[in-house]
């Protein structure tokens, strides 16, 4: 059985040493043009909303809250702490 380490063209424009290896640079190539034509489309087009219209669901217009009256078990920071803690000591212990 032959494998598929070709692409689009085959054996004319590239041969790939292995399907890992065409795997992963297809998919930095998929990663890198999805990447730039985002970007090139959010240069090219304008804003349709206000400011005012985004607050809320844009992170840099949305104020921040502060934590401070709020028990530490409803935290996300203290529970991410616990839980990585939690995780050090079982990697510890199962090593």
């Amino acid at each position: 059985m032959t494998l598929a380490k070709g692409g689009w063209l085959g054996h004319v424009l590239h041969v790939y040493p292995s399907e890992m290896a065409q795997n992963f640079w297809t998919a930095i190539f998929a990663w890198t043009t999805c990447f730039v034509v985002t970007i090139l489309l959010s240069l090219v087009t304008r804003q349709q909303k206000s400011d005012v219209q985004l607050t809320g669901l844009v992170s840099s217009l949305t104020p921040r809250t502060t934590e401070a009256d709020v028990v530490w078990y409803k935290r996300p920071a203290a529970l991410g702490g616990l839980v990585l803690f939690m995780a050090l000591i079982l990697n510890i212990l199962f090593w």
